[in-house]
């Protein structure tokens, strides 16, 4: 009798305790996340500290953290009591939202004709791949020439930045359906839409709900890369007058507050994820508890 050999990864036998542990990866998983978190942040915090007191770049274009967190403080009381703040960052927003609801439809109807038809696969794609590597930026003021300086040119162009992602990941995830499952369908002599609507699709949520969180961070880019280069109301353009007169701690301040926008779009796609594929696990992104 021939002993099937088993392939393992495990640290070599003369490692102690100590180095195992560190080899394996799994030191990291007994660090609860909260306490990983506030480390890697006080040690940015500490650099930031050191190079802005330092003076290796100019005080007032890398203002210290204090500075910082001080007009952070006098950004949020104008956020939070209704003014000028307030209101741009309302627009950006809704040009968020928009956008990347645009972008999630449209990004799903392309990535379905891309991955279920031999047209979308080979007529289709192609254009979609050059569009994609164009230089975006450069669209912003074609946007604002077709669509004016309102909101409809940012949500435009938060759109063109956020869909492609969600085309890719559509089409992969229908072309990820197992081999025997499909061959299965086939023949029970399923329709071509019976097996996209109770075979693919369902298989495909995973990979879908990968592009639209990738989707949810490039809609916030788009709207604010939009604003800045074509003009509007938002927080894009106040950025883009903040560090005109070189007020770079208020772009720091209003920078912060659009990546929480971010985070919080990201978060509520992810929670929106883990209720309807409660059945899959998800481990990229994820924020887990404290634990």
């Amino acid at each position: 009798m021939t002993a099937t050999k088993k392939t393992t990864t495990t640290a070599p036998a003369e490692m102690s305790e100590a180095e195992a542990l560190w080899y394996s990866g799994s030191w990291i998983d007994r660090i609860p996340q909260w306490l990983s978190i506030s480390v890697f942040g006080g040690a940015f915090l500490a650099v930031w500290w050191f190079v802005a007191e330092m003076e290796f770049v100019s005080r007032i274009l890398l203002p210290g953290p204090s500075e910082t967190f001080s007009e952070l403080w006098d950004v949020s009381k104008n956020i939070f009591t209704g003014g000028h703040i307030f209101e741009a960052l309302w627009i950006t927003t809704q040009e968020v939202i928009w956008g990347f609801l645009a972008a999630a439809v449209a990004g799903f109807v392309l990535g379905v004709i891309v991955g279920e038809t031999r047209l979308g696969q080979r007529a289709i794609m192609p254009y979609l791949v050059a569009l994609n590597a164009l230089p975006k930026v450069a669209f912003a003021p074609v946007f604002v020439a077709w669509f004016g300086f309102g909101v409809n040119s940012k949500i435009v162009m938060a759109l063109f930045i956020a869909f492609f992602p969600v085309i890719v990941d559509t089409a992969a995830g229908l072309g990820s359906v197992d081999r025997d499952t499909l061959m299965l369908f086939r023949s029970m002599e399923a329709s071509r839409w019976q097996t996209l609507r109770k075979l693919k699709l369902p298989s495909a949520l995973p990979f879908i709900f990968a592009g639209l969180k990738t989707a949810a961070v490039f809609s916030v880019v788009g709207a604010v890369v939009g604003e800045y280069l074509g003009g509007g109301k938002g927080l894009g353009e106040l950025i883009r007058l903040s560090a005109q007169t070189l007020r770079i701690d208020r772009v720091f301040a209003m920078i912060a507050y659009l990546g929480v926008l971010g985070i919080i779009l990201f978060g509520l796609v992810a929670w929106t994820e883990r209720k309807l594929l409660f059945w899959h696990k998800s481990e990229v992104f994820e924020i887990q508890g404290t634990g």
